[in-house]
């Protein structure tokens, strides 16, 4: 007699509010990993984690609530990723590039991030879920302001160098990563290109006299 498969004998656990709210932003992200953000439906999210498209409902109102869960998700994991990297001992300049590689590393661990973060931008206007997203940006381009200012304090970076400005250069070198990955189809390499990057992105804010 055939033993019977998990799936067929044990009931689905009974998760509380807060657990199903997370696995509903994990089915979320991982949604978007394979299908565009635009096509995330509450039955698709339903359906990922095995329950009725109304229980998605008992635990938020509506989508827009389930996408500023996702981004709340994200804005306190990329800063507890980017707490982490900073906290460990080393100079200015050491802080920088230990965010740096954190950074790819969360966005290589979590691909559907940059793609609903990058949806969600690219349309004129506002709403609660944008403003969320900037805000998110805004902070986390404050920290990297302070590792800058920091960094040109020590003398490792030049000392006409805007530490308001540099973030941009570091994320946009990220998000280069990002879309290198996504023609690739894989962010199986992008730890390894950060580390390829990082000397270049060093040398960009040194400048060509500064090297």
């Amino acid at each position: 007699m055939d033993t019977p498969t998990t799936l067929q004998t044990t009931p689905r656990q009974r998760l509380n509010s807060d657990e199903r709210q997370r696995e509903i932003v994990a089915a979320v992200l991982a949604l978007a990993c394979e299908r565009g953000p635009e096509a995330i439906t509450t039955q698709a999210i339903a359906d990922r984690i095995g329950v009725t498209q109304g229980a998605i409902f008992r635990h938020f109102p509506d989508k827009a609530a389930i996408w500023m869960a996702v981004f709340a998700w994200v804005r306190e994991s990329l800063g507890t990723v980017l707490a982490t990297a900073i906290a460990k001992p080393g100079s200015p300049l050491a802080k920088i590039e230990a965010a740096f590689f954190a950074h790819v590393a969360f966005i290589a661990a979590n691909p559907g991030v940059p793609r609903i973060l990058f949806h969600e931008l690219q349309y004129p206007g506002d709403s609660p879920v944008r403003a969320e997203v900037r805000t998110m940006i805004s902070a986390y381009r404050e920290r990297l302001a302070s590792l800058f200012a920091g960094a040109r304090s020590a003398g490792e970076l030049p000392a006409d160098l805007d530490p308001g400005l540099a973030p941009v250069l570091f994320i946009g070198a990220i998000q280069g990563l990002v879309i290198e990955s996504a023609i690739a189809g894989s962010e199986a390499g992008m730890v390894a290109r950060a580390r390829q990057m990082f000397p270049l992105l060093v040398d960009g804010y040194r400048g060509r006299d500064q090297r």
